[in-house]
């Protein structure tokens, strides 16, 4: 049984996030959040119980906020496709965060005390007895009555518009350099890719994929992919939601080949 407080919905959202009290930044992305804590996937999880400032990066919703470390994992490379590495985070209430305004051993201030003690206490009252109850009616003779026909079953809804063909050619754009290489690193390199769509292609299909880098002018490099997993939208769906496919990668030494002169150039930039 789930102990959470609150239920985790699966949000596909970019995030950096820093340990406190260091400058540096780091990379992920959130599988799944709720208003009480996220998961973090990236390759730079954080020990538990270190304390986490993370920013959520959405151009009309992004926030920041602080957090604990509640758990965390690091998968080897070669146990990538199997689960990913990331880390578990609570957000820290107002509560908590007001309070470390405070030194320890002070308790309350003065105008709380004072509050607490001048605050009358309600009185408790017995709950009177519950009167007799009234004797049962007797009931009314029954009478044979006819079962009423099953209703018509619902017509099937029709679809608002045509249907997304399935398979077919798939687009991947990225923000930036710091986008491309940290799925070139993460993903690409590791046999995989995600795409989102909503409208992702049946399992074990086969798909193309034009990978379109950061760079001016650049042409789109084609991909072949097997689709390995699903995540259908759902009727809240928005810009942000977890909805797409898991790839694996075909050919992946040849993708690798056409990638290298790319990252060549974007490594100049991205340090």
């Amino acid at each position: 049984m789930s102990r959470r407080r609150a239920v985790r919905r699966p949000r596909r959202v970019q995030v950096h996030f820093w340990k406190h009290g260091e400058p540096t930044a780091y990379i992920g992305y959130t599988t799944n959040i709720s208003t009480t804590g996220m998961f973090i996937a990236t390759n730079s999880p954080m020990p538990s119980g270190v304390r986490v400032r993370v920013e959520i990066v959405d151009r009309d919703r992004g926030f920041m906020v602080e957090g604990l470390v509640a758990h965390a994992r690091k998968m080897r490379s070669d146990l990538a496709r199997l689960n990913q590495s990331g880390m578990g985070v609570r957000f820290l209430s107002v509560e908590e965060l007001v309070r470390e305004l405070f030194p320890a051993g002070l308790g309350e201030t003065e105008e709380i005390a004072q509050l607490s003690a001048t605050r009358p206490m309600p009185a408790v009252q017995s709950p009177a007895p519950a009167p007799d109850p009234p004797p049962a009616p007797e009931p009314p003779p029954q009478e044979a009555v006819q079962p009423a026909p099953p209703p018509p079953a619902p017509e099937p809804e029709k679809p608002a518009g045509p249907l997304p063909p399935v398979g077919g050619t798939f687009s991947v754009r990225f923000s930036g350099t710091e986008e491309f290489m940290e799925v070139y690193r993460r993903d690409i390199l590791q046999g995989g890719l995600f795409v989102s769509t909503r409208y992702p292609a049946r399992l074990q299909e086969a798909v193309n994929v034009e990978l379109y880098p950061p760079l001016p002018y650049a042409e789109p490099i084609l991909v072949r992919a097997r689709v390995v997993q699903r995540f259908e939208p759902t009727a809240d769906s928005g810009p942000n939601l977890l909805a797409g496919m898991g790839l694996e990668l075909l050919e992946l030494a040849a993708l690798i080949q056409r990638l290298e002169p790319v990252v060549q150039r974007l490594r100049g930039s991205y340090g």
